[in-house]
C-alpha cells in the first residue's frame, strides 16, 4: 500500500515538473508586426496594421501602418532621422522577422498621420510540387515559439491568380487575402489569435492547383510529422504491446479455454450475452467478421458524435481509442480459433491506434513537449486502451466457444 502511494505522488511530482519545466523554458512570444503595438514607435496612438505580400517566387514585401498623435506626425515629416531612430528604437526585440528583414524604408503621411514602415522578407514560401505553394515561414510546430498579434489586422495577400486551399486557424480568406484581428483591441497582446503551426498552402484555382499544394505541403512537413510522431507513438504502442502480450498469454486458462478465474467468466458471459443479444436484434449470427463490424461501426458512430459536439482534436483522441481498444473483440476470437494471420493483423491494426494519434497532434515542438505529452496524453490513453481491450478480447474468446 505505501509503496503504490510513493508511486502515485512520483507521477504527480513528475507532471508537475514536467509543466513548470515547460512554462520555465518558453521563450517570450515573437511579435508578427515589428513596429506595431501602442508601445513601439515613439507617439503612437494604436496598434496599426501589417499587410504581408507574397509574390511570384516566394518572396514578401511587408507594409506597416502605425497611428501617431501630431505632434510626431509634424516632427518625422520634418525630421527624416528622428523618424528612422524611432523605427528602430520601436523595432520589438522579438520579432519574428527581426533577423531577416531587409530594405527597411519608414515615412510619414501627414494627412493620415500614419508612419508606414516597408521592408521585404525573402523566402516566405516555397513551391515544392508543381504549381503548389506553401507559405511556411511562420510555422514553428517543431519549436516552443509563440507568436503575438500585437497589430490590430494581420493580412496575408497571395500572387494575383492564387488562391489559398486552407483554412489556417484564425483567419478570414477574401479574394486571395487572409486576415487575422485581434479578438479586443484593449489587449496588448493577443496570444491566441495566431497560431504557431500556421501555414498557408496556394496555387493556381482549380483542382490542379489545390492537390498540387495538399502534395507540396506533405513533401515540407511530412519528415517532421513522421519523426515526431515516431517519438510520441513509442510509449502507447509499448503499452499496447504488452496488452497484446499479456492477451495472447493470459486470455484463456491452462486447458485453452475461458473461465479459469470466476471474474473472467463473468465478464465473458455478460459480454456474448450482449453480442448475441445484438446481433440477433440485427439478423447477424456472431462471428470474426460480425464483431469487426459492430466494434468498428460504433467507434464510428462515437467518432462522428464527438467531433460535432466537442470539436476534432476530441474526435482523434477517441476516435484511435476506440479503434485501438476495439480490434481487441475480433483478436480475441482470432486467438481462440488459432488464426495467426488474423492474430498478426488485428495485432498490427491495434498499433495504427496511437500512432494515428500521435501523428494528428504532431509535431510537438521541444523535447520537454513531447515528455509532457507522452506522460499526461499518451501513456494514461494507452493504459485505458489496452485495459478496455483486454476486456474485449475475453468476450471475443467467449464468442468464438460457442
Amino acid at each position: 500500500m505505501v509503496a503504490r502511494s510513493a508511486l502515485a505522488l512520483s507521477f504527480v511530482a513528475l507532471c508537475c515538473l514536467t509543466a513548470v519545466s515547460l512554462v520555465a523554458a518558453a521563450p517570450p512570444p515573437l511579435s508578427i508586426c515589428g513596429v506595431c503595438g501602442p508601445d513601439s514607435i515613439d507617439g503612437a496612438t494604436g496598434s496599426g496594421t501589417l499587410d504581408i505580400h507574397v509574390d511570384e517566387t516566394g518572396d514578401s514585401r511587408w507594409v506597416a501602418r502605425v497611428p501617431v498623435n501630431n505632434t510626431a506626425a509634424e516632427t518625422y515629416r520634418t525630421n527624416t532621422t528622428a523618424l528612422e531612430t524611432a523605427v528602430e528604437d520601436g523595432w520589438h526585440r522579438y520579432d519574428v522577422a527581426a533577423d531577416d528583414a531587409r530594405d527597411i524604408t519608414p515615412s510619414i503621411d501627414p494627412e493620415s498621420q500614419t508612419v508606414r514602415v516597408n521592408y521585404t522578407v525573402p523566402g516566405v514560401a516555397s513551391s515544392a510540387v508543381g504549381d503548389g505553394w506553401v507559405l511556411d515561414y511562420f510555422y514553428a510546430g517543431d519549436t516552443s515559439d509563440r507568436y503575438d498579434l500585437v497589430a490590430e489586422r494581420v493580412s496575408i495577400h497571395l500572387p494575383d491568380g492564387y488562391a489559398a486551399t486552407n483554412s489556417p486557424s484564425g483567419s478570414a480568406a477574401e479574394d486571395g487575402t487572409l486576415t487575422w484581428t485581434r479578438e479586443s483591441a484593449a489587449d496588448e497582446f493577443a496570444t491566441d489569435e495566431f497560431s504557431s503551426r500556421t501555414y498557408v498552402t496556394y496555387g493556381p484555382a482549380g483542382v490542379a492547383g489545390t492537390l498540387a499544394s495538399w502534395s507540396g505541403a506533405a513533401v515540407t512537413f511530412g519528415p517532421l510529422v513522421t519523426v515526431h510522431a515516431a517519438r510520441a507513438g513509442v510509449v502507447p504502442v509499448v503499452v499496447l504491446g504488452f496488452a497484446i502480450g499479456t492477451t495472447r498469454r493470459f486470455g484463456i486458462g491452462g486447458n485453452g479455454r475461458v473461465g479459469r478465474f470466476d471474474a473472467r467468466r463473468s465478464i465473458s458471459a455478460r459480454g456474448y450475452t450482449a453480442i448475441e443479444t445484438g446481433c440477433a436484434a440485427l439478423g447477424l449470427s456472431p462471428g470474426r467478421r460480425t464483431l469487426s463490424l459492430l466494434a468498428f461501426g460504433a467507434g464510428a458512430v462515437l467518432t462522428v458524435g464527438t467531433w460535432v459536439a466537442f470539436g476534432f482534436p476530441n474526435a482523434v483522441l477517441v476516435g484511435s481509442f476506440v479503434l485501438a481498444a476495439a480490434t481487441f473483440l475480433p483478436l480475441g476470437h482470432a486467438l481462440e480459433r488459432g488464426d495467426t494471420a488474423a492474430v498478426w493483423a488485428y495485432s498490427a491494426l491495434a498499433v495504427l491506434g496511437p500512432l494515428a494519434a500521435a501523428t494528428a497532434f504532431a509535431p510537438y515542438g521541444s523535447s520537454l513537449s513531447l515528455l509532457y505529452v507522452g506522460v499526461l496524453l499518451f501513456l494514461p490513453w494507452s493504459l485505458g486502451a489496452g485495459l478496455v481491450g483486454y476486456v474485449l478480447s475475453l468476450i471475443g474468446r467467449r464468442v468464438a466457444t460457442e
